[in-house]
């Protein structure tokens, strides 16, 4: 055992009067404090109760730290081995504040009493305690945000053993936290390159010869644990401590798979509008010479008698141009499947003709069964024709061999017995039967969906189109198959319940007037022919190659008292201004304006809904002459 003696109590006490937050006091076996210095007094927050160090003599230890310090066992421990360093504990000072200390306790003599009594350092260590546990907490929510954070994150030592591997970190690798802690970064994050498929590892050397944060440039699979693979991004940046030297590393890493996945489709979607916009150009100037081909054919029936050979010539040639703008309708409404330009019609010749259309040339044969009375139904012709067309192209391939499709119509009520999710009402329901290869269970749940076919040609987007055509019809499409009987698809259209007896006209029926025309238009071969049309019809006939001049030539007359009865306005006029943007000022300036607009593009949404935008009818490139003097005489006439 070792005792101090006072002048080795007195060099540690003089010591330790030169450091803030150290105190000294001596008390006996029993608790008596014998002696307690300032420093300790100002630990214990007593300095104000006790102003003179002397005053605090006589008191017991106990009273002073609220009986925290221990005392018996800890006295005799003190008393068998002459000190007791490094005791740690929290109290409470009598002002109830907390605070932490340090004791180094020891034996030593004291010569008045003559008895060894306990001499005490004690130190305040309160500041570094609140200093610790802001430190926990502060680690506490960092664990907690790299825990929650989307990113896997991955810390490793400056040898590329990990530390900590965050929540996403598990997931993505399939390794925990505890399983992971200590291994080689090597041994959990197993990457090859997308590409090659050759195995890649981090470039920790790299990193920690640069001092800079790497990123893999090609696409890599990160395998998990479960041998999942998944594409990821991931960067590796070095761990500074404060002399500005690596101690470790931190790679973030993140699956884009789907991302990738997206992408692509993307790609796909963008190549196939690249296409449309070709498609619609090419429909676009093939509308304005079949206008210029129809127009003339138009014309020159004119000028022949109907009973003459080069009437009936041209009328077959009329015919083919006919035929000819309801394939370029089609091919628009592939480009823009907008909004339906719904008019009345009756669906029993469209499906004849298309179903005739699609299977000429081939092995393929036809059967109808269509009700004679059947209704009529408001329909944008060129998007169901191309609905048709899809679906008899498809029933034909479903047959190499040959064979027969069946296209039945007829008229039903749909209603609560009907299993179909249609509002109750009078429909029209079109099936359209095979008897080809058949589709499985499995792909006919899916035959909607975009991209999705069977077809080692196919694109995956005529069945999806159809769906999105029949939908924007207020219609309803389905289908059954078994494999090797066959496919029926089945197809519900609203009936049309305006007066049957309106819908067609008489057959080619040229209407003549009168009146003052301004025509706007850019191809001047639309201008020319058009013009003679008109002044044939009765018209007196002026141009305008814009809107621009459209506008001033309008107002011009108007405010000249020699205004025009009606303006006909090509809808888009390239590298300026047409009839979309015209139509506004002249509305304003002509609430009572007579306007046509024209257009090859039927898909536009001002097409489907003219009259909001001004105008008074539409009429549709290339124009057909009995529908152009028709539409014209009832705008002048009815407006």
């Amino acid at each position: 055992m070792y005792k101090l003696n006072n002048e080795e109590f007195d060099a540690i006490r003089k010591e330790a009067m030169g450091f803030a937050g150290i105190g000294l006091y001596r008390y006996t076996f029993d608790g008596t404090v014998l002696f307690m210095d300032r420093g300790t007094l100002k630990i214990l927050d007593l300095e104000d109760k006790f102003p003179d160090t002397s005053d605090v003599a006589g008191k017991n230890i106990s009273e002073l730290l609220n009986y925290i310090v221990p005392r018996g066992a800890f006295r005799e421990k003190v008393r068998k081995h002459g000190h007791v360093k490094g005791l740690e504990y929290p109290f409470q000072t009598l002002g109830g504040v907390k605070k932490w200390v340090i004791h180094d306790s020891y034996l030593v003599y004291d010569k008045n009493l003559n008895e060894d009594v306990i001499q005490v350092i004690i130190h305040d260590i309160t500041d570094l305690k609140i200093a610790e546990e802001l430190l926990e907490a502060e680690k506490e929510r960092l664990t907690v945000t790299l825990r929650s954070i989307g990113e896997g994150v991955i810390t490793t030592d400056i040898e590329g053993n990990i530390l900590l591997v965050n929540k996403a970190g598990e997931e993505l690798t399939g390794w925990k936290q505890e399983e992971a802690s200590g291994k080689h970064i090597s041994e959990i994050f197993n990457i090859i390159n997308a590409n090659t498929r050759e195995k890649s590892s981090l470039p920790l050397d790299r990193v920690l010869r640069t001092g800079k944060i790497f990123s893999f440039p090609a696409r890599i699979f990160l395998i998990s644990r479960d041998g999942r693979e998944r594409l990821i991004s991931e960067s590796i940046s070095p761990i500074f401590d404060r002399d500005n030297k690596i101690i470790g590393f931190v790679i973030v890493f993140r699956d884009i798979t789907e991302k990738v996945e997206l992408e692509e489709e993307l790609f796909k979607a963008r190549k196939l509008e690249s296409v449309g916009v070709l498609a619609s150009g090419i429909a676009h100037e093939f509308n304005n010479i079949l206008t210029g081909v129809m127009g003339n054919i138009s014309l020159a029936k004119m000028y022949i008698n109907s009973e003459e050979k080069p009437c009936e010539i041209l009328s077959e040639a009329e015919k083919g141009a006919v035929r000819a703008r309801t394939l370029t309708y089609q091919l628009l409404t592939f480009a823009k499947a907008g909004s339906p330009l719904k008019t009345p019609a009756s669906v029993a010749e469209l499906l004849k003709q298309i179903t005739n259309l699609v299977l000429s040339g081939s092995n393929v044969k036809s059967e109808f069964f269509i009700d004679n009375d059947l209704w009529h139904v408001e329909i944008d012709t060129g998007q169901i024709s191309q609905v048709i067309s899809n679906l008899i192209l498809n029933a034909r391939q479903a047959m190499p061999e040959g064979g027969t499709v069946q296209v039945t119509a007829g008229n039903i009520f749909a209603g609560k017995e009907q299993n179909v999710p249609l509002k109750p009402g009078k429909y029209v329901k079109i099936a359209i039967k095979d008897h080809g290869v058949g589709i499985s269970k499995k792909n006919l749940e899916r035959i909607f969906d975009p991209y999705f076919t069977t077809k080692k040609e196919g694109s995956g987007l005529g069945l999806s189109a159809t769906y999105s055509l029949i939908k924007k019809h207020n219609g309803y499409i389905t289908a059954e198959s078994k494999v090797r009987a066959g496919t029926t698809f089945y197809i519900y259209l609203p009936a049309c319940h305006k007066d049957v007896m309106t819908v067609e006209r008489q057959k080619d029926n040229i209407v003549t007037g009168k009146g003052k025309v301004l025509l706007l238009d850019d191809e001047d071969t639309v201008r020319t022919v058009t013009g003679k049309i008109l002044h044939r019809l009765g018209y007196n006939v002026e141009f305008a190659r814009n809107g621009a001049e459209a506008i001033e030539m309008y107002k011009k007359a108007k405010e000249n008292g020699m205004p025009f009865d009606s303006v006909i306005m090509d809808l888009t006029i390239p590298g300026g201004i047409g009839g979309k943007e015209a139509i506004q000022d002249l509305v304003l300036f002509d609430p009572e304006i007579k306007a046509i607009v024209s257009s090859g593009y039927t898909t536009d949404s001002i097409v489907s809904d003219y009259r909001k935008y001004g105008f008074s009818a539409f009429i549709a490139k290339p124009y057909k002459l009995s529908e152009l003097s028709e539409t014209l005489h009832d705008v002048i006439n009815t407006g």
